[in-house]
Parts: C-alpha cells; structure tokens; sequence
C-alpha cells in the first residue's frame, strides 16, 4: 500500500514538475523543442505541424535478418530490457537507457536545450557499448525529415555529417552529427570503429514520419547489389555485415531531398552526439559543454525532485525513490505532438523465406 501510494503522488504530482512555469502557449519558444516523439525509443520534434522530424534506429550486423527487425518505434515484440526515461523534466533535459539483448547492443540517451529565437538549440549524446565479443557489431542510424515547406541539405566529411535546412517556422539551422568530443570518450575505440556515411531519400512528405520503411527498401535494394558484385570475391565466406548493409552517401546532394540517414557501425563503447543549431548564435551547443550542462541539469532535476515529494524525508529506500523518479519522467517524457488525421501505415512485411542474400 506504501508503494501503491507513493505512484499515485507521483503520477497525481506531475503538474508540480511540468506546469509550474505556468505558460503553455505552443508558440512559447522555450518549449518548442522537445522529445514530442514517444511512440519511439527516441526522436525529436518541434511543436509545429509539418515540420523537422528526427529519429534513432538500430539493428544489429550478426545475422542478415536483423534489417528486417530494426529497431525504432516502441515496440513489445522487441523484447528490450530496459528502456524508458529515468530522468525527464518536460523542458530542457532527459536521459534514458535502452538495452537490447537480441541485438547485444546498450544505448543511453542524454538530451539537452539550450533557450534561444525559434525554439532555441538541442543536442543529444548516445553513448553505449555492443553486448557481445568478437560480433560484426551493431548499426545506429539517425535521421531527419522535413514533412513541409523548406530546404535540406547534407554532406559527409571526415566524419562529421552536416545538415543544412530552412524552414518557416524555424528559420535556418544547422546539425551536425558525429563521434562526441570530451575528455571522457577520447580513447573509446568504438567512436571511430566505422566512418560515418549516410543517404538521402525523396519520399512523399507525408510519408516522412514512415523513415523506417524507407530505410529498410534502401537497404535492401543496396544488400542485393552489393552480394552480386562481390558474389565472385566472396566464394562462399560469407560477407561482413557493415559491407552488406553500410550506406554509400548516395544522393547526399540530389535537389529536393528530405529525410537523410545517417550511419555509424560501432563495436565495443561508443559515443557520438547530434547537435541542432538555429540561427540564434547565442544559443549555439559547443559538444565539450554537453556533459557539463546536462550534470547540472541532472543535480538540478534530483534536488527538485526531492523538495517536491520529500520522499527520502519520509522513510523510503534508494530503490523506492527511483523507481518513483522512473515513473514520474517516463510519464512526462511520454507527452508527444500529434496533428492532422490518425493515419496507420500500410508498411511492406518482408518473409526471411522471400528475402535471399544468397548465403
């Protein structure tokens, strides 16, 4: 009963937290951004119609199926073992850790605001480690989509993959996607296991938000080839799973594309960082500065948390209280932007008894 209302503070307490700043203007520029995504392990969104959508997906390279079952929306077939967000303010901060066995790969999720015109700027760190030794390791894959009226542009270059874009409602911005810079992952050796690349696709805009599909019909197409033009070097030893399924920059620079994907193969511990900027250049996210914004964000969420529920003055245990902080951030963490018609894809199922490689 102690721990049945210790939930029931916390869930009927959530406006303490969230609404305690009192504006909730959508056009309020210090809560245009935001984790407005949570049908999926993560992305980002502005609380803006037919705007810049962004997503991180996964899938490992051991066995060929894999493609077939990436990683992306919250799924229960899936089977992660942990996910789900153990710190989230609704404003500025929120991290989270998703492990998932079945393709032996952990990812923590750190995401930071920083005020600015527009919406201000964001960034977030993913770090993590592949779960099994002496794997091909795993494949994560960030993307961005612009579902209305603008401009996106992409190149990729020693690692660094740069978006350029305008939109009406959130004027120029930049990001930047590429291995995290700070002190603590300099001699990660799965930072540089494999060199970012990306692809970019020209699908309807409307299909925009169905990023996954349109990556897995890329990759699939780009699998086949790629077993045919090297079926002869191969001579049955099978091939690597970056080389099958590595993307190939292909048309980075083709007029009119709008959702670009970006890939880096890691193996071991990695870390890398996807940083937004819009024009405001006194909201700019320097990627040294991540770790130390979001430690203070962090003291700042747990000092709070506790002068608001006074759990530990109260008499209950350290795994009482996070599981409290848990439920409370997966729960504010949960508010998402919705607009228009509830639409339900009609997304292509593939059979591993149709889909051949040839091995």
């Amino acid at each position: 009963m102690q721990l049945r209302g210790l939930v029931a503070a916390v869930v009927l307490s959530t406006a303490v937290l969230v609404a305690a700043h009192g504006d909730t203007d959508p056009l309020n520029s210090e809560l245009q951004w935001g984790t407005y995504r949570p049908n999926l392990y993560f992305g980002t969104r502005p609380r803006l119609p037919n705007s810049l959508l962004s997503g991180l997906m996964w899938f490992g390279l051991d066995d060929q199926r894999n493609w077939q079952k990436i990683r992306h929306s919250c799924e229960l077939g899936d089977n992660l073992s942990e996910y789900g967000y153990s710190r989230h303010n609704g404003r500025d901060f929120g991290e989270q850790t998703m492990r998932d066995n079945d393709q032996g790969v952990e990812i923590k999720s750190t995401f930071i605001k920083v005020p600015g015109q527009l919406g201000g700027s964001w960034a977030v760190r993913f770090t993590g480690r592949t779960l099994n030794e002496g794997t091909q390791g795993v494949s994560l894959v960030y993307y961005l989509g612009l579902e209305g009226n603008g401009t996106l542009s992409t190149s990729v270059k020693d690692d660094v993959a740069m978006v350029r874009g305008r939109a009406p409602d959130l004027g120029k911005f930049r990001i930047r996607i590429h291995p995290a810079v700070s002190e603590d992952f300099r001699n990660i050796g799965g930072i540089h296991s494999g060199r970012i690349s990306g692809v970019g696709l020209k699908v309807p805009k409307t299909d925009v938000w169905k990023a996954k599909d349109a990556f897995q019909d890329v990759l699939l197409e780009s699998a086949q080839t790629r077993v045919r033009a090297m079926a002869n070097h191969a001579q049955g030893s099978g091939i690597h799973g970056s080389l099958l399924f590595g993307l190939n920059n292909a048309g980075l620079r083709k007029k009119g594309t709008h959702l670009f994907s970006v890939q880096m193969v890691v193996h071991g511990e990695f870390a890398f960082d996807v940083i937004y900027e819009c024009a405001d250049k006194t909201s700019r996210i320097d990627s040294e500065a991540i770790d130390a914004i979001a430690s203070n964000r962090r003291k700042e969420f747990d000092t709070r948390f506790e002068s608001s529920f006074n759990l530990r003055e109260k008499g209950f245990s350290d795994a009482q209280i996070e599981m409290a902080r848990n439920a409370l951030s997966s729960l504010i963490g949960g508010i998402g932007y919705f607009h228009g018609s509830g639409l339900v894809p009609a997304s292509a199922q593939y059979s591993p008894d149709l889909v051949t490689f040839g091995f």
